[in-house]
C-alpha cells in the first residue's frame, strides 16, 4: 500500500498547495512513481496547477459509496482527484457517515498507486479531519512568521488528538519552511525559535522566496522543467526538502524491532 501524506496547516497563504503540487510531481519526475493527488481545498488551487494530469474523480465524490474503476496507474505518472466548490458542502455532513467512506476510498486508491498526496483547507473542520484520519504522514509548511508558527502548534495538536484517537498510523513527518528571506533579521530570529520549540519536527533545509517557482506552476510544470536559469537554485532547494521529507516517511515506516512493539 502507498503512503498517503497529507499537507497540512490551520493558518493560510503558506504554500500549501504550491509544495504538494511539487511534492507530487517529484515523486513522478525523480522518483518514477504513480502518484494520486486529492485536492480537498475548495480554492482547487492544486488543481489548476495540475490541470494535464489525468482526473479520476471529483474530490467531492470520495465522501460517498460511488467512486467508480480507477485505470491502473502507470510509473511517472499523477493522477488527480479534482477539488471544487462542492466540497464546502462536506463541512455540513454527518462526519460519522462521510468520513469512513473516505477513509475507505483513499486506502483504495492507496493499493493503486505508490502513493497519495492530500491538499487540505487551511482550517480544522470536515475535511482537514477526514484526510487526517485516513493518512500516514503529514508535512506542515509554514512562513516564517509569528502567526504561522502559533498554527504549527495549534496543527500538532491537532495531529497528536487524530493520532490518539482515531489513526494511530498518523505521523507528523515534517515542518517544511518555506518562502524564506535570508535577508530578513525576522524571519531569522522566527527559525532560531522554531528550532528551539519543534527541533525533532523542523526539516534542516529551506525553500526561499523565488519567483521561479509560481512562475512554473502558473506554466504547468514543476520548477526543475522551467527553461531559465533563476529555476536552478530553486529547484536544488525544493529538491533537498523533499528527498529530507521523503527519508523521514520511510523512516517512520520502517518496522520497529520486536522488543518495543506494543
Amino acid at each position: 500500500m502507498g503512503n498517503v501524506v497529507i499537507f497540512g496547516n490551520q493558518k493560510g497563504g503558506v504554500g500549501k498547495s504550491t509544495l504538494a503540487v511539487l511534492y507530487a510531481c517529484w515523486l513522478a519526475d525523480v522518483r518514477r512513481r504513480s502518484v494520486c493527488v486529492i485536492d480537498l481545498d475548495a480554492q482547487a488551487n492544486s488543481s489548476k496547477s495540475l490541470n494535464q494530469s489525468s482526473a479520476i474523480a471529483e474530490a467531492v465524490e470520495l465522501f460517498g459509496p460511488d467512486m467508480g474503476p480507477i485505470a491502473p496507474p502507470r510509473e511517472r505518472t499523477i493522477a488527480l482527484a479534482a477539488g471544487s466548490r462542492k466540497l464546502a458542502d462536506v463541512e455540513l455532513a454527518r462526519a460519522d457517515l462521510v468520513i469512513p467512506l473516505f477513509r475507505g476510498n483513499v486506502r483504495r486508491l492507496a493499493q493503486d498507486f505508490d502513493a497519495v498526496v492530500i491538499d487540505t483547507p487551511p482550517a480544522l473542520g470536515l475535511r482537514m479531519s477526514a484526510a487526517l484520519i485516513a493518512g500516514h504522514a503529514v508535512a506542515c509548511p509554514i512562513e516564517l512568521e509569528e502567526y504561522s508558527i502559533d498554527g504549527v502548534a495549534d496543527m500538532l495538536r491537532t495531529v497528536f488528538g487524530v493520532r490518539r484517537r482515531y489513526n494511530p498510523q498518523l505521523r507528523m513527518a515534517a515542518i517544511v519552511l518555506n518562502r524564506f528571506n535570508p535577508h530578513s533579521l525576522r524571519q531569522k530570529a522566527a527559525m532560531q525559535d522554531l528550532a528551539l520549540n519543534f527541533r525533532e519536527f523542523v526539516i534542516p533545509a529551506r525553500i526561499s522566496t523565488r519567483s521561479a517557482i509560481p512562475e512554473a506552476l502558473a506554466a504547468g510544470v514543476p520548477v526543475w522543467r522551467l527553461p531559465k536559469s533563476a529555476a536552478r537554485e530553486a529547484s536544488l532547494e525544493v529538491m533537498r526538502v523533499f528527498e529530507l521529507l521523503q527519508q523521514r516517511i520511510d523512516d517512520s515506516n520502517a518496522p520497529m524491532p520486536a522488543d518495543t512493539q506494543a
